[in-house]
Protein backbone atom coordinates (compact mmCIF):
# COMPACT_ATOMS: atom_id res chain seq x y z
CA UNK A 1 0.00 0.00 0.00
CA UNK A 2 3.04 2.74 0.29
CA UNK A 3 2.24 2.87 -3.97
CA UNK A 4 -1.25 4.25 -2.85
CA UNK A 5 -0.14 6.46 -0.27
CA UNK A 6 2.65 8.01 -2.14
CA UNK A 7 0.61 8.91 -5.33
CA UNK A 8 -2.46 9.73 -3.27
CA UNK A 9 0.07 12.63 -0.88
CA UNK A 10 1.17 13.72 -4.81
CA UNK A 11 -2.94 14.02 -5.62
CA UNK A 12 -3.49 16.10 -2.28
CA UNK A 13 -0.43 17.98 -3.12
CA UNK A 14 -1.92 18.71 -6.61
CA UNK A 15 -5.51 19.69 -5.17
CA UNK A 16 -3.73 22.08 -2.61
CA UNK A 17 -2.44 23.72 -5.04
CA UNK A 18 -4.96 24.31 -7.00
CA UNK A 19 -7.36 25.69 -4.28
CA UNK A 20 -5.12 28.80 -4.49
CA UNK A 21 -6.74 29.76 -7.49
CA UNK A 22 -10.25 30.76 -6.06
CA UNK A 23 -7.93 32.06 -2.69
CA UNK A 24 -6.26 34.37 -5.52
CA UNK A 25 -9.51 35.26 -7.08
CA UNK A 26 -11.13 36.09 -3.42
CA UNK A 27 -8.55 38.36 -2.77
CA UNK A 28 -8.70 40.28 -6.35
CA UNK A 29 -12.67 40.52 -5.85
CA UNK A 30 -12.21 41.53 -1.88
CA UNK A 31 -13.86 38.56 -0.43
CA UNK A 32 -11.22 38.25 2.15
CA UNK A 33 -12.87 35.87 4.14
CA UNK A 34 -13.09 33.49 1.31
CA UNK A 35 -9.53 33.75 0.96
CA UNK A 36 -8.63 32.71 4.04
CA UNK A 37 -10.63 30.08 4.16
CA UNK A 38 -9.07 28.62 0.81
CA UNK A 39 -5.32 29.45 1.67
CA UNK A 40 -5.77 27.57 5.37
CA UNK A 41 -7.41 24.09 4.11
CA UNK A 42 -4.97 24.55 1.24
CA UNK A 43 -2.07 24.90 3.50
CA UNK A 44 -3.15 22.19 5.93
CA UNK A 45 -3.86 19.86 2.84
CA UNK A 46 -0.49 20.96 1.40
CA UNK A 47 1.03 20.29 5.20
CA UNK A 48 -0.42 16.48 4.96
CA UNK A 49 0.94 15.77 1.94
CA UNK A 50 4.36 16.70 1.96
CA UNK A 51 4.56 14.71 5.51
CA UNK A 52 3.16 11.81 4.20
CA UNK A 53 5.48 12.30 0.42
CA UNK A 54 8.61 13.05 2.83
CA UNK A 55 7.88 9.85 5.46
CA UNK A 56 7.69 7.21 2.37
CA UNK A 57 10.78 8.93 0.55
CA UNK A 58 12.89 6.05 -0.45
CA UNK A 59 10.51 3.02 0.36
CA UNK A 60 10.02 0.61 -1.88
CA UNK A 61 6.12 1.41 -3.75
CA UNK A 62 4.46 -1.34 -5.76
CA UNK A 63 1.22 -0.72 -7.05
CA UNK A 64 -0.61 -4.08 -7.92
CA UNK A 65 -4.07 -4.57 -9.59
CA UNK A 66 -5.87 -4.24 -6.12
CA UNK A 67 -3.96 -1.52 -4.91
CA UNK A 68 -4.43 0.42 -7.79
CA UNK A 69 -8.45 -0.56 -7.41
CA UNK A 70 -7.46 1.45 -3.87
CA UNK A 71 -6.36 4.24 -5.23
CA UNK A 72 -9.13 5.05 -7.49
CA UNK A 73 -11.60 4.69 -4.25
CA UNK A 74 -8.79 6.59 -2.30
CA UNK A 75 -8.39 9.60 -5.04
CA UNK A 76 -12.21 9.61 -5.74
CA UNK A 77 -13.53 9.55 -1.42
CA UNK A 78 -10.85 11.76 0.00
CA UNK A 79 -10.77 14.78 -2.20
CA UNK A 80 -14.02 15.58 -1.83
CA UNK A 81 -14.33 15.25 2.08
CA UNK A 82 -11.76 17.86 2.35
CA UNK A 83 -13.43 20.12 -0.59
CA UNK A 84 -16.30 20.21 1.18
CA UNK A 85 -14.59 22.51 4.01
CA UNK A 86 -14.37 25.63 2.39
CA UNK A 87 -17.94 25.13 0.65
CA UNK A 88 -18.94 25.20 4.27
CA UNK A 89 -17.21 27.71 5.62
CA UNK A 90 -17.76 30.32 2.29
CA UNK A 91 -21.96 29.16 2.06
CA UNK A 92 -22.33 28.91 5.92
CA UNK A 93 -24.48 25.97 5.32
CA UNK A 94 -23.85 21.88 7.38
CA UNK A 95 -21.26 19.59 6.08
CA UNK A 96 -23.29 17.03 4.84
CA UNK A 97 -24.71 20.00 1.74
CA UNK A 98 -21.21 21.04 1.60
CA UNK A 99 -20.37 17.28 1.01
CA UNK A 100 -22.85 16.91 -1.52
CA UNK A 101 -21.84 20.12 -3.28
CA UNK A 102 -18.41 19.00 -3.53
CA UNK A 103 -19.04 15.31 -4.53
CA UNK A 104 -21.68 16.57 -6.99
CA UNK A 105 -18.80 18.47 -8.60
CA UNK A 106 -16.06 16.34 -8.32
CA UNK A 107 -17.73 13.86 -9.94
CA UNK A 108 -18.92 16.25 -13.07
CA UNK A 109 -22.33 15.72 -11.69
CA UNK A 110 -23.91 19.29 -11.52
CA UNK A 111 -26.59 18.67 -9.14
CA UNK A 112 -26.46 21.65 -6.37
CA UNK A 113 -27.97 21.40 -2.88
CA UNK A 114 -27.71 24.93 -2.07
CA UNK A 115 -30.99 27.60 -2.16
CA UNK A 116 -28.84 30.29 -3.99
CA UNK A 117 -24.71 30.43 -5.13
CA UNK A 118 -24.84 34.34 -4.83
CA UNK A 119 -23.59 33.11 -1.06
CA UNK A 120 -20.02 31.64 -2.31
CA UNK A 121 -18.71 34.80 -4.27
CA UNK A 122 -17.02 34.56 -7.21
CA UNK A 123 -14.03 32.81 -5.52
CA UNK A 124 -17.05 29.83 -4.62
CA UNK A 125 -18.70 29.59 -7.43
CA UNK A 126 -14.76 29.29 -9.35
CA UNK A 127 -14.22 26.54 -7.12
CA UNK A 128 -17.31 24.79 -7.94
CA UNK A 129 -16.24 24.78 -11.76
CA UNK A 130 -12.41 23.97 -10.97
CA UNK A 131 -13.51 20.83 -9.13
CA UNK A 132 -15.98 19.69 -11.82
CA UNK A 133 -12.26 20.33 -14.39
CA UNK A 134 -10.33 18.34 -11.53
CA UNK A 135 -13.13 15.27 -11.61
CA UNK A 136 -12.92 15.19 -15.34
CA UNK A 137 -9.04 14.88 -15.89
CA UNK A 138 -9.62 12.35 -12.40
CA UNK A 139 -11.88 10.58 -14.67
CA UNK A 140 -9.63 9.75 -17.57
CA UNK A 141 -6.42 9.44 -15.72
CA UNK A 142 -8.19 6.21 -13.48
CA UNK A 143 -9.93 4.90 -16.40
CA UNK A 144 -6.59 5.51 -18.81
CA UNK A 145 -3.83 4.45 -16.38
CA UNK A 146 -5.77 1.96 -14.35
CA UNK A 147 -8.94 0.81 -15.16
CA UNK A 148 -8.33 -0.14 -18.94
CA UNK A 149 -5.40 -1.83 -18.15
CA UNK A 150 -7.20 -4.19 -16.12
CA UNK A 151 -10.55 -4.42 -18.27
CA UNK A 152 -12.34 -4.01 -15.05
CA UNK A 153 -15.95 -3.22 -15.97
CA UNK A 154 -15.13 -4.37 -20.15
CA UNK A 155 -13.56 -0.80 -20.51
CA UNK A 156 -11.57 -1.35 -23.93
CA UNK A 157 -7.64 -2.14 -23.12
CA UNK A 158 -6.55 0.81 -25.34
CA UNK A 159 -2.66 1.94 -23.96
CA UNK A 160 -2.20 5.42 -24.23
CA UNK A 161 1.31 5.94 -22.86
CA UNK A 162 4.47 5.03 -24.28
CA UNK A 163 6.00 1.22 -23.09
CA UNK A 164 8.00 1.73 -20.25
CA UNK A 165 9.30 -0.90 -17.35
CA UNK A 166 7.93 0.99 -14.51
CA UNK A 167 4.42 1.46 -13.68
CA UNK A 168 5.18 4.51 -12.04
CA UNK A 169 6.52 5.87 -14.70
CA UNK A 170 3.88 4.66 -16.98
CA UNK A 171 1.16 6.36 -15.02
CA UNK A 172 3.39 9.57 -15.39
CA UNK A 173 3.55 9.52 -18.52
CA UNK A 174 0.07 9.17 -18.90
CA UNK A 175 -0.50 12.05 -16.61
CA UNK A 176 1.26 14.16 -18.48
CA UNK A 177 -0.57 12.91 -22.00
CA UNK A 178 -4.11 13.29 -20.71
CA UNK A 179 -3.46 16.92 -19.01
CA UNK A 180 -1.96 17.62 -21.68
CA UNK A 181 -4.70 17.35 -24.43
CA UNK A 182 -7.29 18.21 -21.23
CA UNK A 183 -6.10 21.56 -21.22
CA UNK A 184 -5.76 22.46 -24.72
CA UNK A 185 -9.37 21.28 -24.85
CA UNK A 186 -10.36 23.51 -22.25
CA UNK A 187 -7.97 26.47 -23.60
CA UNK A 188 -9.80 26.05 -27.26
CA UNK A 189 -13.48 25.69 -26.02
CA UNK A 190 -12.17 28.84 -23.14
CA UNK A 191 -11.04 30.81 -26.06
CA UNK A 192 -14.07 30.60 -28.25
CA UNK A 193 -16.04 31.58 -25.52
CA UNK A 194 -14.12 34.47 -24.79
CA UNK A 195 -15.07 36.05 -28.55
CA UNK A 196 -18.27 36.00 -27.41
CA UNK A 197 -20.15 38.53 -25.45
CA UNK A 198 -20.21 35.83 -22.55
CA UNK A 199 -18.37 37.34 -19.35
CA UNK A 200 -14.83 36.63 -18.91
CA UNK A 201 -15.30 34.83 -15.82
CA UNK A 202 -18.53 32.99 -16.84
CA UNK A 203 -16.67 32.06 -19.99
CA UNK A 204 -14.19 30.49 -18.33
CA UNK A 205 -16.36 28.32 -15.50
CA UNK A 206 -18.42 27.71 -18.62
CA UNK A 207 -15.29 26.10 -20.29
CA UNK A 208 -14.44 24.27 -17.11
CA UNK A 209 -17.38 22.85 -16.65
CA UNK A 210 -18.34 22.02 -20.67
CA UNK A 211 -15.04 20.09 -20.96
CA UNK A 212 -15.62 17.98 -17.97
CA UNK A 213 -19.54 17.47 -19.05
CA UNK A 214 -20.10 18.80 -15.54
CA UNK A 215 -23.73 21.07 -15.08
CA UNK A 216 -22.91 23.86 -12.77
CA UNK A 217 -23.54 26.99 -14.34
CA UNK A 218 -21.60 29.85 -12.82
CA UNK A 219 -25.00 32.19 -12.21
CA UNK A 220 -28.43 31.40 -11.93
CA UNK A 221 -30.53 30.17 -14.69
CA UNK A 222 -29.58 28.45 -17.87
CA UNK A 223 -27.88 29.58 -21.51
CA UNK A 224 -30.53 31.90 -22.72
CA UNK A 225 -29.18 34.54 -19.78
CA UNK A 226 -26.88 35.29 -22.37
CA UNK A 227 -28.39 35.61 -24.97
CA UNK A 228 -25.38 34.36 -27.30
CA UNK A 229 -26.75 31.64 -30.28
CA UNK A 230 -22.72 31.27 -30.81
CA UNK A 231 -21.71 30.26 -27.69
CA UNK A 232 -24.70 27.93 -27.31
CA UNK A 233 -23.23 26.43 -30.28
CA UNK A 234 -19.19 26.19 -28.78
CA UNK A 235 -20.78 25.05 -25.70
CA UNK A 236 -22.79 22.49 -27.37
CA UNK A 237 -19.89 21.09 -29.92
CA UNK A 238 -17.10 20.57 -26.59
CA UNK A 239 -19.90 18.69 -24.88
CA UNK A 240 -19.46 16.41 -27.59
CA UNK A 241 -16.16 16.68 -28.07
CA UNK A 242 -16.06 15.82 -24.08
CA UNK A 243 -18.37 12.72 -24.04
CA UNK A 244 -16.60 10.74 -27.22
CA UNK A 245 -13.62 9.06 -26.42
CA UNK A 246 -9.80 10.56 -26.23
CA UNK A 247 -8.29 7.73 -28.03
CA UNK A 248 -10.58 8.48 -30.84
CA UNK A 249 -9.51 12.53 -30.71
CA UNK A 250 -5.89 10.94 -30.68
CA UNK A 251 -6.48 8.85 -33.74
CA UNK A 252 -7.96 12.26 -35.80
CA UNK A 253 -5.33 14.59 -34.44
CA UNK A 254 -2.79 12.62 -35.46
CA UNK A 255 -4.69 11.46 -39.19
CA UNK A 256 -4.99 8.05 -38.32
CA UNK A 257 -8.38 8.10 -40.17
CA UNK A 258 -8.06 4.23 -41.23
CA UNK A 259 -8.41 3.88 -37.63
CA UNK A 260 -10.54 6.65 -36.61
CA UNK A 261 -13.29 5.56 -39.00
CA UNK A 262 -13.43 1.96 -37.38
CA UNK A 263 -14.15 3.75 -33.93
CA UNK A 264 -17.65 3.15 -33.82
CA UNK A 265 -18.63 3.59 -30.14
CA UNK A 266 -17.87 7.76 -31.04
CA UNK A 267 -19.86 7.38 -34.37
CA UNK A 268 -22.64 6.29 -31.95
CA UNK A 269 -22.60 8.76 -29.68
CA UNK A 270 -22.06 11.54 -32.53
CA UNK A 271 -25.50 9.44 -33.67
CA UNK A 272 -27.39 9.50 -30.94
CA UNK A 273 -26.59 13.19 -29.96
CA UNK A 274 -27.79 13.95 -33.29
CA UNK A 275 -30.87 11.81 -33.12
CA UNK A 276 -31.90 13.65 -29.39
CA UNK A 277 -31.23 16.78 -31.25
CA UNK A 278 -33.82 15.97 -33.77
CA UNK A 279 -36.44 15.07 -31.15
CA UNK A 280 -36.29 17.91 -29.46
CA UNK A 281 -35.98 20.09 -32.50
CA UNK A 282 -39.46 19.02 -33.16
CA UNK A 283 -40.28 19.42 -30.01
CA UNK A 284 -39.48 22.77 -29.81
CA UNK A 285 -40.63 23.39 -32.68
CA UNK A 286 -44.33 22.29 -31.96
CA UNK A 287 -44.16 23.86 -28.74
CA UNK A 288 -43.46 26.96 -30.02
CA UNK A 289 -46.02 26.85 -33.38
CA UNK A 290 -48.08 29.70 -31.74
CA UNK A 291 -45.14 31.89 -30.72
CA UNK A 292 -43.97 33.88 -33.94
CA UNK A 293 -40.97 34.79 -32.28
CA UNK A 294 -39.33 31.70 -32.46
CA UNK A 295 -38.03 30.45 -35.79
CA UNK A 296 -36.99 27.03 -36.49
CA UNK A 297 -33.18 27.66 -36.56
CA UNK A 298 -34.28 28.90 -32.69
CA UNK A 299 -35.61 25.30 -32.76
CA UNK A 300 -32.73 23.64 -34.37
CA UNK A 301 -29.70 25.52 -32.11
CA UNK A 302 -32.10 24.24 -29.03
CA UNK A 303 -32.42 21.15 -29.95
CA UNK A 304 -28.70 20.90 -30.58
CA UNK A 305 -27.30 22.35 -27.30
CA UNK A 306 -30.03 19.95 -25.61
CA UNK A 307 -28.98 17.32 -27.48
CA UNK A 308 -25.38 17.22 -26.77
CA UNK A 309 -26.38 17.99 -23.07
CA UNK A 310 -28.32 15.25 -22.58
CA UNK A 311 -26.18 12.15 -24.76
CA UNK A 312 -22.78 14.13 -22.91
CA UNK A 313 -24.42 13.87 -19.56
CA UNK A 314 -23.84 17.39 -18.70
CA UNK A 315 -26.97 18.62 -18.41
CA UNK A 316 -27.00 22.89 -20.01
CA UNK A 317 -30.36 23.70 -20.91
CA UNK A 318 -30.62 25.94 -23.68
CA UNK A 319 -33.70 27.36 -22.03
CA UNK A 320 -35.88 26.54 -18.66
CA UNK A 321 -37.42 22.84 -18.69
CA UNK A 322 -35.40 22.24 -22.11
CA UNK A 323 -34.44 18.71 -21.22
CA UNK A 324 -37.41 18.19 -20.16
CA UNK A 325 -39.53 19.37 -23.54
CA UNK A 326 -39.16 15.05 -24.53
CA UNK A 327 -41.16 12.57 -22.40
CA UNK A 328 -39.50 11.28 -18.94
CA UNK A 329 -38.58 7.50 -19.99
CA UNK A 330 -36.56 8.61 -23.25
CA UNK A 331 -34.43 11.48 -21.52
CA UNK A 332 -33.86 8.58 -18.92
CA UNK A 333 -33.00 5.77 -21.20
CA UNK A 334 -30.55 8.02 -22.91
CA UNK A 335 -29.07 9.32 -19.53
CA UNK A 336 -28.41 5.85 -18.37
CA UNK A 337 -26.82 5.01 -21.56
CA UNK A 338 -24.62 8.33 -20.96
CA UNK A 339 -21.77 8.93 -23.74
CA UNK A 340 -18.40 7.10 -24.42
CA UNK A 341 -15.90 4.91 -22.63
CA UNK A 342 -12.69 7.09 -21.72
CA UNK A 343 -14.22 10.20 -21.65
CA UNK A 344 -15.53 12.33 -19.12
CA UNK A 345 -19.45 11.28 -19.71
CA UNK A 346 -21.44 9.82 -16.93
CA UNK A 347 -23.60 5.95 -17.72
CA UNK A 348 -23.49 3.07 -18.93
CA UNK A 349 -21.09 3.76 -21.78
CA UNK A 350 -21.87 2.90 -25.68
CA UNK A 351 -18.93 0.36 -25.44
CA UNK A 352 -20.68 -1.74 -23.28
CA UNK A 353 -24.33 -1.24 -25.38
CA UNK A 354 -22.26 -2.27 -28.51
CA UNK A 355 -20.82 -4.96 -26.65
CA UNK A 356 -24.56 -6.23 -26.06
CA UNK A 357 -25.37 -5.69 -29.19
CA UNK A 358 -22.88 -7.49 -30.75
CA UNK A 359 -23.24 -10.96 -28.77
CA UNK A 360 -27.14 -10.73 -29.38
CA UNK A 361 -26.57 -10.87 -33.10
CA UNK A 362 -24.03 -13.60 -32.75
CA UNK A 363 -26.30 -15.20 -30.81
CA UNK A 364 -28.85 -15.11 -33.29
CA UNK A 365 -27.06 -16.28 -36.13
CA UNK A 366 -26.50 -19.15 -34.36
CA UNK A 367 -30.21 -20.15 -34.26
CA UNK A 368 -29.56 -20.75 -38.36
CA UNK A 369 -25.83 -21.54 -38.40
CA UNK A 370 -25.12 -23.39 -34.69
CA UNK A 371 -21.66 -24.28 -35.44
CA UNK A 372 -20.40 -20.81 -37.38
CA UNK A 373 -17.34 -19.60 -35.64
CA UNK A 374 -17.49 -15.59 -35.86
CA UNK A 375 -15.64 -12.69 -34.43
CA UNK A 376 -17.22 -10.71 -31.84
CA UNK A 377 -16.54 -7.18 -32.88
CA UNK A 378 -18.16 -3.94 -33.52
CA UNK A 379 -15.97 -1.91 -35.95
CA UNK A 380 -11.52 -2.11 -34.76
CA UNK A 381 -13.65 -3.47 -30.98
CA UNK A 382 -13.12 -7.20 -30.45
CA UNK A 383 -14.70 -8.86 -27.63
CA UNK A 384 -13.65 -11.22 -26.12
CA UNK A 385 -15.52 -13.67 -23.14
CA UNK A 386 -14.01 -12.37 -20.68
CA UNK A 387 -14.87 -8.60 -21.68
CA UNK A 388 -18.37 -9.95 -22.28
CA UNK A 389 -19.08 -11.44 -18.31
CA UNK A 390 -17.14 -7.89 -17.39
CA UNK A 391 -19.69 -6.04 -19.21
CA UNK A 392 -22.56 -7.99 -18.11
CA UNK A 393 -21.30 -7.83 -14.73
CA UNK A 394 -21.33 -4.12 -14.76
CA UNK A 395 -24.43 -3.44 -16.14
CA UNK A 396 -26.44 -5.94 -13.67
CA UNK A 397 -24.07 -3.93 -10.39
CA UNK A 398 -24.81 -0.70 -12.05
CA UNK A 399 -28.88 -1.29 -12.33
CA UNK A 400 -28.52 -2.69 -8.75
CA UNK A 401 -27.27 0.27 -7.83
CA UNK A 402 -29.74 2.71 -9.34
CA UNK A 403 -32.40 0.68 -8.34
CA UNK A 404 -30.97 0.66 -4.53
CA UNK A 405 -30.85 4.36 -4.97
CA UNK A 406 -34.50 5.25 -5.92
CA UNK A 407 -36.26 2.46 -3.13
CA UNK A 408 -33.90 4.45 -0.28
CA UNK A 409 -34.37 7.94 -1.59
CA UNK A 410 -38.01 7.04 -2.04
CA UNK A 411 -38.42 6.23 1.64
CA UNK A 412 -37.56 9.55 2.51
CA UNK A 413 -38.98 11.72 -0.44
CA UNK A 414 -42.79 11.83 -1.46
CA UNK A 415 -42.33 10.65 -5.18
CA UNK A 416 -41.27 7.20 -6.73
CA UNK A 417 -40.65 8.81 -10.65
CA UNK A 418 -38.76 11.64 -8.70
CA UNK A 419 -36.89 9.18 -6.57
CA UNK A 420 -35.99 7.14 -9.91
CA UNK A 421 -34.86 10.24 -11.90
CA UNK A 422 -32.46 11.47 -8.93
CA UNK A 423 -30.81 8.39 -8.48
CA UNK A 424 -30.58 8.00 -12.31
CA UNK A 425 -29.41 11.44 -12.45
CA UNK A 426 -26.74 10.83 -9.15
CA UNK A 427 -25.47 7.54 -10.78
CA UNK A 428 -25.33 9.23 -14.62
CA UNK A 429 -23.65 12.21 -13.00
CA UNK A 430 -25.98 14.23 -14.89
CA UNK A 431 -27.78 16.10 -11.78
CA UNK A 432 -29.77 19.18 -13.57
CA UNK A 433 -31.35 16.26 -15.04
CA UNK A 434 -33.63 16.02 -11.77
CA UNK A 435 -33.96 19.83 -11.10
CA UNK A 436 -35.24 20.61 -15.00
CA UNK A 437 -38.67 21.63 -15.24
CA UNK A 438 -40.44 18.64 -14.67
CA UNK A 439 -43.08 18.48 -12.12
CA UNK A 440 -44.02 21.26 -9.59
CA UNK A 441 -41.83 21.45 -6.42
CA UNK A 442 -44.01 20.41 -4.42
CA UNK A 443 -44.16 17.21 -5.95
CA UNK A 444 -40.28 16.57 -6.53
CA UNK A 445 -38.67 18.98 -3.85
CA UNK A 446 -35.37 20.22 -5.24
CA UNK A 447 -31.75 18.79 -3.99
CA UNK A 448 -31.91 21.50 -1.45
CA UNK A 449 -34.60 20.11 0.13
CA UNK A 450 -33.49 16.54 0.33
CA UNK A 451 -33.19 15.35 3.83
CA UNK A 452 -29.76 14.09 4.96
CA UNK A 453 -30.57 10.82 4.34
CA UNK A 454 -31.31 11.35 0.85
CA UNK A 455 -28.65 13.43 0.53
CA UNK A 456 -26.07 10.97 1.64
CA UNK A 457 -27.51 8.60 -0.63
CA UNK A 458 -27.21 10.75 -3.23
CA UNK A 459 -23.52 11.47 -2.29
CA UNK A 460 -22.97 7.83 -2.11
CA UNK A 461 -24.18 7.25 -5.97
CA UNK A 462 -22.49 10.13 -7.35
CA UNK A 463 -19.34 8.17 -5.92
CA UNK A 464 -20.66 4.80 -7.58
CA UNK A 465 -21.42 6.11 -10.91
CA UNK A 466 -17.71 7.39 -11.15
CA UNK A 467 -15.95 4.94 -9.79
CA UNK A 468 -17.08 1.95 -11.52
CA UNK A 469 -18.89 -0.83 -8.56
CA UNK A 470 -16.53 -3.43 -9.78
CA UNK A 471 -13.55 -1.30 -9.09
CA UNK A 472 -14.59 -0.84 -5.29
CA UNK A 473 -15.57 -4.86 -4.72
CA UNK A 474 -12.16 -5.36 -6.47
CA UNK A 475 -10.39 -3.01 -3.61
CA UNK A 476 -12.96 -4.83 -1.06
CA UNK A 477 -11.52 -8.40 -2.16
CA UNK A 478 -11.38 -9.83 1.28
CA UNK A 479 -9.08 -12.71 0.03
CA UNK A 480 -6.33 -10.31 -1.04
CA UNK A 481 -6.43 -8.25 2.47
CA UNK A 482 -5.98 -11.38 4.16
CA UNK A 483 -2.88 -12.15 2.48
Amino acid sequence: MIGVFHLLAQALAGFAGAMLLPAAIALATGERRSAAVFLVVAGLIGFLAGAAHFALRGRRRNLDRVAGYVLVVAIWVVPPLLAAIPIMRIADVGYVTALFEAVSGYTTTGASALKAIAPLGFSGIFFRAELQWIGGLITLLTVVAIISPSGLGGIPRVPIGTSVDSRFNRLGDTLRRVTIAYMTITVACAGFLLATDIPPFDAVCLALSTVSTGGFMPMEGNLSAYDSSFAEVIIAVFMLIGATSIIWHRMVLEGRWSMAAKHRESYWMIGMALLATLLYTVAFAVGRSDAPAFSFFDSLRDGFVSGASLVSTTGFEAHTGGIGALPLPIVLLFAVIGGCALSTAGGIKYYRIGGMLTLSLQELRRLVYPHSIRTARLGSAFYDIAQMKSIWSSIIVGLFVIVAATLLIAASEPNFDGALTAAIAAFSNMGPLYSTDWPAPDVWPAYADFSVFAKLVMIVTMVLGRIEVLVLLGALNIAYWRS
